[in-house]
Order: structure tokens, then C-alpha cells, then sequence
């Protein structure tokens, strides 16, 4: 719609031309005349067009191009050899239009003796149209008062229309409206003439069904949080169970100095992100890079495992001493359960996510280094050959 740019224009000169806006500003150039202000009113005839803004609008003098007009009162009573673009609260039309008319308020009066050449759309809580009109008709309305002739084909939604006794439709009328609403033979013939059920949406019924798209798609999500829990619950099981030396060595670990850890397991964790770009500098390295993400898949499974595992028996062997691989096996239940509830918090949920596999890196670090070291140690400690 042009209404929309020639709104902003008019706006935009109001707002330039604001410290001398005692009543109204004016500016001709280019054939077009700007008027804006509390009352903008377009007394000098117009060779182009015309762009009105304000709280009064109103066209008091003939334009041969097109009219723009944006108020909370408009009114046109000049004539208009192009389109009219209307919008405000309360529009009155009187003047004859050479072009279509486009108009939206909350009352819309189109009355003139002169027809409106072309089309016309109408969207307002009140439209009374009683000029004979030259195209087709669209028009959005709680009531419509029909009193003149169109000789095109009328387009209605709304609630209810009135027929005066100079109302005539030559194309076809379609309806849409809640109820049926009674064309009489003098306006349109009934083969000509459509009726459509306007049928208000059930908001309930449309909220229900938004909330079962909503559940459905959470349940998925759902399952596949609680196979993934169990999953690190049954690896947890097996490494308590049958790696009690490796646990209780990572559990020791974990007791001494743990911001330590965490600076060891932040180096682990970039090494073994870094495998990544290594492998993809080469021909036979690009070829093995499917065994390297799942490397990097397991490994980081395992840390946040051992992280999650090693903060929760940290805490719950200050409550009771961790005697037996059932207790253990509990305290790693729960841990898994409220990281991973702690990890869907938004914003803080990806740093606890972090930590517990940083530290679990840096625990799995200590371990190993200190397995190599006893292992190289005899061989460091014997003499060199001469």
C-alpha cells in the first residue's frame, strides 16, 4: 500500500519541520504537496500528489495525482483524478476519485454523487458507501450500509449489511459473514450470489491441540534424556564393579587438590579436541577421522562420567562413609540425575556441563600420568651404559 510510505513521508517532515509547527507546515516540490500538523489541511491544487498528516486531515483542493492521507480525522471533499490511501479513525469521502480508493478507520463514509472509477477496499468497524462505484468492491466490516451501485463484484466479511433502496451489485456478491445475510433480488439475483459461514476460531480447541503438539514433541527429548542417563548409569555400574582399583585410584585423585584438576583436565580436554584438526591435515588422516570423533565421543562420555560420579561421592561421602559398591552405585544414580537436570538450566547449564568434564579429564589425567611414571621409573633409575 502506498499509504504506508506516504505516511512516513509526512511524518518525516513533520519531525524536521517541528520548530515551526504552530498549526500546520507546508512544502511544494516537485508538483507534490507535503502538508503536516495538528490540523493539516490542503487548500492549493495539486499537479502530483498529495501527502497529509495530522490530527485534522483535509483535502480542500483538486489533485491529479494521487492522495495520501494519514489523521485521526480525515476528510476529502476535492477531486481526486489518481487513488486515494486513507487511514485514521473517522474518514469522510465526498469528492470524486479517478483511480481507486483504499481506506481503513474505525467509521468510513464514501459519499459523493461522482463515481470512484476504479476499485475500492474498505476495512472499518462502519463503512457506509453511497457512491456509485466504477470497479469492484473489497470490504472488511462489522456493519456495512450499501446505497449505491457497483459495477464490479462485492467481496464482504463482517457481521451484517444494509441495503438501502439505491443499492445494486452488477458482478457477482460473495459474503462471509457468521449469518446468513438476505441479498434482495434488486441488489443481485441469487445465482449471483455467495454465502460463506464466517466461522470464529475455537481458541480453546486450538490451545489444546498446541499443547499436545508441545507434549508430543517433549516426549521424544524425554526418553532420549532417560536412555542416556541409564546408559551412563550401566557403564558407571561396570567400571565400580569391576574396575574397583581404577575408581578408588580416581576417587583418591579427586580428594587432592581438585582446582588443580581442573587446570590438568582443561589441557586433557583440548588434547583430545585437538586429535580433530591433526587428523585432518593428512590424506590417511581425513580417512580416519570417523574413529577419531568417536574417540572424542567416548572419551568425553567417560570424563563427564568420572566428573559427575567424583563430585557426587565427594559430597556424599561428607554425609556417609562410601563402604560398598551399592552405596556407590546410588550415589552415582543420583548424580547423574541432578547433573543432568543442573546441565538443562538455561545459561549456567553448559558451564556445570564443562566443569564436571573438565574435572572428570583432569582426574583420568592424574591417574594415567602416574601409572607411566611408576612404570618408567625403574628404567630412569638405572645407570646409564658407559
Amino acid at each position: 500500500m502506498k499509504l504506508l510510505p506516504g505516511l512516513a513521508l509526512a511524518t518525516l517532515f513533520l519531525s524536521f519541520s517541528a520548530p515551526a509547527l504552530a498549526d500546520e507546515a507546508r512544502l511544494a516540490f516537485g508538483g507534490d504537496q507535503y502538508v503536516a500538523g495538528q490540523t493539516a489541511s490542503v487548500t492549493e491544487a495539486a499537479t502530483h500528489d498529495v501527502f497529509a498528516a495530522g490530527y485534522d486531515v483535509s483535502l480542500k483542493a483538486p489533485v491529479t495525482g494521487d492522495a495520501h492521507l494519514a489523521g485521526f480525522n480525515v476528510t476529502s471533499d476535492a477531486a481526486v483524478s489518481g487513488d486515494i490511501y486513507a487511514g485514521g479513525s473517522t474518514i469522510n469521502l465526498q469528492g470524486s476519485i479517478g483511480g481507486d480508493l483504499t481506506a481503513f478507520g474505525s467509521s468510513i463514509a464514501v459519499r459523493s454523487a461522482a463515481p470512484v472509477a476504479g476499485n475500492v477496499r474498505l476495512a472499518g468497524a462502519t463503512v457506509t458507501l453511497s457512491a456509485p462505484i466504477g470497479g469492484s468492491a473489497l470490504i472488511t466490516a462489522q456493519t456495512l450500509n450499501l446505497d449505491s451501485t457497483i459495477a464490479g463484484d462485492l467481496n464482504f466479511f463482517g457481521d451484517s449489511i444494509t441495503f438501502g433502496p439505491g443499492a445494486k451489485v452488477t458482478g457477482k456478491v460473495t459474503i462471509q459473514a457468521p449469518k446468513a445475510i438476505t441479498v434482495p433480488e434488486s441488489v443481485a439475483t441469487a445465482d449471483r450470489v455467495t454465502f460463506t459461514p464466517l466461522v470464529a476460531p475455537d481458541y480453546a480447541s486450538e490451545a489444546g491441540k498446541t499443547a499436545e503438539h508441545v507434549v508430543r514433541s517433549v516426549w521424544p527429548a524425554v526418553w532420549a534424556t532417560g536412555l542416556w542417563w541409564l546408559l551412563l548409569a550401566v557403564v558407571g555400574l561396570v567400571f565400580i564393579t569391576l574396575g574397583a582399583r581404577f575408581v578408588a585410584a580416581l576417587e583418591v585423585a579427586a580428594a587432592r587438590r581438585p582446582f588443580r584438576r581442573l587446570g590438568l583436565g582443561l589441557l586433557v580436554f583440548a588434547a583430545v579436541l585437538g586429535l580433530v584438526p591433526v587428523f585432518a591435515l593428512t590424506i590417511i588422516g581425513i580417512v580416519l577421522l570417523p574413529f577419531v570423533f568417536i574417540f572424542v565421543f567416548i572419551a568425553c562420555a567417560l570424563a563427564y562420567l568420572a566428573g559427575t560420579y567424583l563430585v557426587g561421592a565427594r559430597i556424599g561421602g561428607a554425609l556417609l562413609p562410601l563402604d560398598s559398591n551399592l552405596k556407590r552405585l546410588g550415589v552415582l544414580v543420583v548424580s547423574i540425575i541432578v547433573a543432568g537436570l543442573l546441565g538443562m538450566v538455561p545459561v549456567i547449564g553448559w558451564l556445570v556441563t564443562l566443569l564436571l568434564l573438565v574435572f572428570g579429564f583432569g582426574a583420568f589425567g592424574v591417574v594415567t600420568m602416574a601409572r607411566w611414571s611408576a612404570a618408567d621409573a625403574p628404567a630412569l633409575a638405572a645407570p646409564l651404559p658407559a
